[in-house]
């Protein structure tokens, strides 16, 4: 079994797979190019509606220097939900590529797995298990929240909620190699909490690079190859009992 240290390293050993197999940079390249016009057009979208909806919300009367200021705070946080939605987005368009990719990585080490599901059930699988787990993860989010309202147990908060967000971080990787052997949601739950380590050591490496826009998104792909790996080692027969 592999330890919370031992898994550390898996990010990395992702980044050397991926870079030393230029068969895989197919994969890449489609997801990146589909993710690009999404780009493209909700900065379009922005740039042309924005002054429509500050318009939209800003009365008349307001001072000149409220409406720039509203105009200006407005665009930030239309630009943060826009980020946001781009990344949901297009890992939802990048998913039946990153799926290819990973059922490539697993038979070349050796694992056999089901009939590939094709493009179309890809893409509609992902979309299911995002949603899901979006909803699992906001579920928990919210009760955390209730630490708040009991006296002195409120600076807990902060700490848990980091600490699920990271967990939650590694199972969204580890999830396409036990995806990829099309386990049910319930086991691939279960494979998290028989290795709550690994998965927590795999989500706290990436967390600090994907707090940072596009750089998280162009790790996507080295991130699911070393998550793959962490997956197969770990479930191999020589390291299992």
């Amino acid at each position: 079994m592999k330890s919370f240290f031992s898994s550390l390293a898996y990010p990395f050993r992702g980044v050397g797979y991926f870079l030393a197999r230029p068969v895989l940079w197919k994969y890449f390249a489609a997801a990146f190019a589909i993710n690009v016009v999404l780009f493209v057009v909700l900065t379009i979208l922005f740039l042309k509606y924005r002054v429509a909806l500050v318009d939209g919300i800003t009365p008349d009367r307001f001072w000149t220097w409220a409406r720039v200021a509203i105009e200006w705070i407005f665009t930030g946080v239309i630009a943060i939900l826009g980020l946001f939605l781009f990344t949901i987005v297009g890992n939802l368009l990048a998913s039946p590529f990153l799926d290819a990719m990973t059922e490539r990585i697993l038979a070349d080490l050796g694992e056999t797995l089901p009939p590939s599901r094709g493009p179309l059930r890809a893409f509609l699988r992902a979309l299911r298990n995002q949603s899901l787990k979006l909803l699992f993860f906001g579920a928990v989010q919210v009760l955390l929240l209730l630490l708040w309202v009991l006296p002195g147990v409120g600076l807990l908060h902060p700490p848990l909620s980091a600490l699920l967000t990271i967990l939650f971080l590694g199972f969204e990787y580890v999830d396409y190699p036990l995806d990829a052997r099309q386990l049910p949601v319930p086991r691939r739950f279960e494979w998290m909490v028989r290795h709550p380590g690994a998965t927590l050591a795999y989500g706290l490496v990436l967390f600090p690079i994907f707090l940072i826009p596009f750089v998280g998104y162009a790790c996507l792909p080295l991130a699911v190859a070393g998550a793959s790996l962490l997956v197969h080692d770990i479930d191999s027969p020589k390291n299992s009992g």
